[in-house]
């Protein structure tokens, strides 16, 4: 039996150890050891680089394994409240010590902070996991052993995700098990073991679970035998079991550090708010101003401030808003009165932390649709010309600039670009629409599947959507989500979304099916469509599709006006130049 602090006095001599902790966590049936070995701050050398000398050292100890995390990243994950690191670093694990930097310490309120999100993130799972797995023992005894390996990948799934973001605060939006088994392997080496490379069968397998996800989802031919089924099922049971026990006792154990944590004694501030040097200043131009009551002001004010700071914004432009009549920036544009009693704001985020989706907000007295888009990518469309953001940055109304950051530079438009990509993605999106159209109207007729006509006319208005919004504003739409991109076509048109949203139930439903198709259809999580609501539907979606191209028409015409407005003034430019250049010569040449 050898002793673990000589081992690790000589490791400390070896790299740059700042802290080393041992810590003991079950595993199914068995009890495993992992050392965490914090290298400096100062250390300048990759971890990888270090991590045959750390296996080296610990050679004589293998029944430990071990992580080496840089202080400064373990800080981080301290400060954002990773579980894994919060429980692993408590000071009863502590077996080494060489540095002088402290760890942060949360408090209660930042700890009861971390329980609540590792609940939202796990419990939902959890409550998901057991239907999908009543799931997969239904399937299995009706003999679809296809369906029922599917519900066990998504019980699987969930499960994994679930301790992902509620243990190691890591979010891998993956569908593949094996990438989270990969991600789960690094924070526990037994994950890594299930499937090994090694032994072709079991790899094998974890395959066959994954491609189900594709292939029954997707309703392509996928054959499974009985065996495969039950060899696999014995596998990740275990598995999801143990997930469910750990989840519970790192629970138990935060629990046990909120209530040693004290709150930090309150400090009066020195600075208001408005002075912070991180307060988010929005100003709203006078007209919008003029049009909004002082509740709405406060709201839509309120509502941007929260959307800068949680998505690291440095800049926000007004597109458009829809207040006592439309005023959007577009080249077409009915000009007729908005049609919604509650005002409705467009606003453009740019932000080099902005990694979500763009969404829309609602409030009581105030809508406002956020289109997020990261500073790299803007940079590099600006630099494509692409008309959206020209547009957006040179007509449109700043609402807000990072301290220090200066405006974006805009370049002259290429209408003929613009041109040529508009008339290419609705081209291209409209011949996607209308083949889902087709088929939906197949499954209708021939199959009498109301529920599969539903999805496909949802996903060939999606398509048409994504072609009129490229079309029309010349904006990449980043998700395809039908309430949504009915928001973002309100730019373009109020009549296009009051297609589908007139104020009667019948068209409210229609709607909501189509929304809720893929849910239902795949999930069985809402209610089936009806016919009536397909049919509702279906006559909407034509008049949605006559106005479309009737839309995008328009906005072809208005391009080619534009392109023949900059051909002219080149023309005219071109012949003055021309012209002094003659005369130029002509007094150079001998003779005159």
């Amino acid at each position: 039996m050898h002793i673990l602090q000589p081992i690790l006095d000589k490791l400390a001599t070896k790299i740059p150890v700042d802290r080393i902790f041992e810590f003991e966590y079950p595993f199914i049936d068995t009890t495993a050891r992992r050392l965490l070995i914090v290298v400096g701050a100062k250390c300048q050398v990759a971890v990888k680089t270090l991590e045959p000398m750390a296996e080296l050292c610990l050679a004589e100890a293998p029944e430990h394994s071990f992580d080496l995390i840089p202080y400064g990243e373990l800080k981080t994950a301290l400060n954002n409240g990773s579980l894994y690191y919060l429980l692993a670093c408590r000071e009863p694990h502590l077996r080494l010590l060489s540095g002088k930097k402290p760890l942060p310490i949360l408090s209660r309120k930042q700890l009861e902070s971390v329980r609540t999100k590792a609940q939202e993130h796990y419990e939902k799972g959890r409550v998901k996991q057991l239907d999908f797995l009543d799931g997969m023992h239904f399937y299995r005894e009706k003999g679809n052993h296809a369906q029922a390996l599917f519900m066990l990948h998504q019980a699987a799934e969930l499960t994994f995700r679930g301790i992902e973001n509620a243990v190691f605060k890591r979010d891998r939006p993956s569908h593949g098990l094996q990438e989270h088994l990969r991600l789960m392997g690094k924070y526990i080496p037994e994950f890594a073991e299930l499937f090994p490379k090694g032994e072709p069968h079991y790899f094998r397998l974890l395959k066959l679970i994954d491609q189900s996800y594709t292939a029954v989802r997707y309703q392509r031919n996928f054959d499974v035998e009985p065996e495969e089924l039950d060899q696999l099922y014995q596998k990740l049971i275990p598995l999801l079991e143990w997930c469910n026990r750990y989840y519970d006792q790192c629970m138990r154990a935060l629990e046990l550090l909120i209530n040693k944590a004290v709150d930090p004694a309150p400090v009066e501030p020195v600075i208001t708010p408005d002075d912070s040097p991180h307060a988010i200043k929005i100003t709203l131009p006078e007209p919008l101003s003029a049009e909004l009551a002082i509740e709405q002001a406060k709201a839509f004010n309120t509502i941007l401030t929260g959307v800068a700071k949680r998505e690291a914004l440095d800049y926000l432009i007004l597109l458009g808003h829809e207040i006592s009549q439309t005023k959007k920036l577009i080249r077409y544009t009915s000009d007729q009165p908005a049609s919604a009693k509650m005002g409705h704001c467009y606003v453009l985020g740019i932000g080099s932390g902005s990694t979500s989706k763009s969404h829309t907000i609602v409030h009581p007295l105030i809508r406002v649709t956020v289109l997020l888009c990261a500073a790299q990518h803007t940079k590099h469309a600006l630099e494509k010309k692409n008309h959206f953001f020209i547009q957006a940055l040179s007509k449109g109304t700043t609402l807000y600039v990072h301290e220090g950051l200066q405006p974006l530079s805009v370049p002259e438009p290429d209408w003929s670009l613009a041109l040529e990509k508009s008339r290419a993605a609705w081209k291209y999106r409209k011949y996607k629409a209308d083949t889902y159209l087709q088929c939906a109207q197949l499954a209708r007729n021939q199959r009498k599947d109301i529920g599969a006509a539903t999805m496909l006319v949802a996903q060939s208005l999606e398509q048409l959507c994504i072609g009129l919004i490229y079309a029309g504003i010349g904006y990449r739409v980043d998700q395809c989500n039908i309430p949504f991109l009915l928001q973002v076509c309100n730019l373009i048109s109020p009549e296009l979304a009051e297609c589908f949203v007139t104020g009667r139930d019948a068209d409210k439903d229609a709607l909501k099916a189509l929304a809720n198709s893929l849910n239902a259809v795949r999930y069985k999580k809402e209610d089936a469509p009806t016919d009536t609501d397909l049919t509702t539907a279906i006559a909407n979606y034509d008049r949605f599709r006559t106005h479309a191209a009737q839309v995008c028409e328009s906005v072809f015409e208005y391009l080619d006006g534009l392109v023949a407005s900059t051909s002219s003034n080149v023309v005219q430019e071109a012949r003055p130049a021309e012209a002094a250049k003659t005369e130029i010569r002509s007094e150079e040449t001998p003779g005159h």
